[in-house]
């Protein structure tokens, strides 16, 4: 689960690294206006399609929200394209523009879209942190947790080294008391993931050494050596799952009262847009 999350998240960040690139290069390209303007066939059209993008964004909600919709597809496949669609939309109306605005409308439709679509990144952010839940959250921390406590010949994963065990469950206990403190808990919340980076490293500098040092004293063999590196890795692997395990835990609460302020923010603006569109569409046809 946690490498099929990192692959998403590689994804969505190529996606957005992409788009900021094709944006770079079409302001330097489009800008002096000199391949199209925006009332020509070609910005014409890919304002449409960029608008139409954006109606389809006025789907999602309605999705979860009206009955017959909701046997339309699942609604994480329509979180993705709604997200999709949330910058790919706003990327093609701004290539339409050729990165010039013309109109008090036009300006207000233009910021208010690039809010929406800015707001909506880092509300994808907020949602991966909270759409599991609390108890998700926790249940992850516990399975993590009971798998480091069980191993084959040693009384746990990490028996042979007591200081990294102490390490992990110290984080452990006090990430749950961050999480039960009061309030927004910003400060708690990055103290956690401070700590949770802080012990990462220097965990997994710890084991390194301890490792080597036991298989100096075992005069390992080359295939020993081998092995052992294979080992280290997937401790390493173990110790940074479970920091970061916790570390979520921590952090949910502040999370989601970030989501929930977002909503605040996102609606509203979600509003002015449709509104100064539509009018942004009509004035271009009517005058």
């Amino acid at each position: 689960m946690s490498s099929e999350r990192h692959s998403k998240n590689r994804g969505w960040t190529t996606y957005l690294l992409v788009i900021t690139a094709i944006l770079g290069v079409g302001y330097f390209v489009l800008s002096p206006q000199t391949l199209y303007k925006p009332g020509d066939d070609i910005g014409y059209n890919m304002g449409v399609v960029g608008g139409l993008m954006m109606v389809f964004l006025l789907l999602y909600p309605l999705r979860k929200r009206v009955s017959f919709l909701s046997k339309l597809g699942v609604l994480p496949t329509w979180f993705k394209w709604h997200m999709v669609f949330g910058i790919m939309g706003p990327a093609l109306i701004v290539l339409h523009s050729t990165f010039h605005v013309n109109s008090v409308n036009a300006a207000v439709a233009m910021v208010c879209m690039l809010l929406v679509s800015g707001s909506g990144t880092f509300g994808r952010f907020f949602y991966t942190k909270i759409h599991h839940g609390l108890y998700g959250r926790q249940a992850t921390v516990n399975e993590l947790k009971a798998a480091l406590e069980q191993s084959g010949d040693e009384k746990s994963v990490f028996g042979f080294a007591p200081g990294i065990e102490k390490s992990l469950e110290d984080f452990r206990v006090s990430a749950e008391k961050y999480a039960q403190a009061s309030g927004i808990g910003f400060v708690n919340f990055i103290r956690a993931g401070i700590q949770a980076r802080m012990l990462s490293g220097s965990l997994t500098g710890e084991l390194q050494q301890i490792m080597h040092a036991r298989a100096k004293d075992s005069n390992f063999t080359a295939a020993q050596q081998q092995s052992m590196e294979a080992l280290f890795n997937e401790y390493r692997e173990k110790i940074g799952a479970y920091l970061g395990a916790v570390r979520d835990a921590s952090q949910f609460r502040t999370y989601e009262r970030l989501f929930s302020y977002w909503h605040i923010f996102h609606i509203p603006l979600v509003y002015m847009m449709v509104f100064s569109a539509v009018y942004h569409v009509y004035a271009v046809h009517a005058y």
